[in-house]
């Protein structure tokens, strides 16, 4: 799973906002699991807790106030303290939402699931349903795989002459 978010309910009138907590690139998932543990066995009301993999380093706790959350986080190994400010969801939403321009022929990585870090060919794109069908380049033998678009990234545009 590319982001770690468990959401309550939330009535219309309320405008989410998110404070941010800085860690240890690649620890993010580690903090945030202590952070969850944290937050159930205190009750403190904190609706969910976003990881963003394009963000290294960077927990995005949902309407927590500024001193609670620096109480959930004191004392946690790898947790380097929060960002002063609040982010409101309609950047998050920006930052999740971007649009992939990905055309058949092109080199994509694989950034989640059980292929993560394998290469492959864009053999096929299905707009309406938003997957892409890769053919790995690493495998002995031609394997079509078919993944969100969400979870390829591009490495390498197709040649004009191929």
């Amino acid at each position: 799973m590319s982001e770690k978010e468990e959401k309550k309910t939330t009535t219309a009138s309320e405008e989410s906002y998110f404070l941010i907590v800085r860690t240890v690139g690649g620890q993010e998932y580690n903090v945030a699991l202590i952070m969850k543990t944290r937050i159930e066995n205190k009750n403190l009301g904190i609706p969910s807790l976003i990881i963003l993999p394009q963000l290294k380093g960077l927990i995005f706790v949902e309407r927590g106030l500024p001193h609670v959350v620096q109480n959930l986080i004191s004392g946690i190994k790898h947790c380097r303290g929060m960002l002063r400010g609040k982010v409101p969801l309609s950047e998050i939403v920006k930052a999740i939402s971007r649009p992939v321009e990905i055309h058949v022929g092109d080199i994509v990585e694989i950034v989640s699931g059980p292929f993560r870090g394998y290469k492959g060919k864009v053999m096929d794109i299905d707009s309406e349903s938003g997957t892409v069908t890769i053919e790995i380049m690493d495998a002995a033998s031609p394997m079509p795989i078919t993944l969100r678009i969400k979870d390829v990234r591009l490495l390498e545009r197709k040649r004009e002459g191929e």
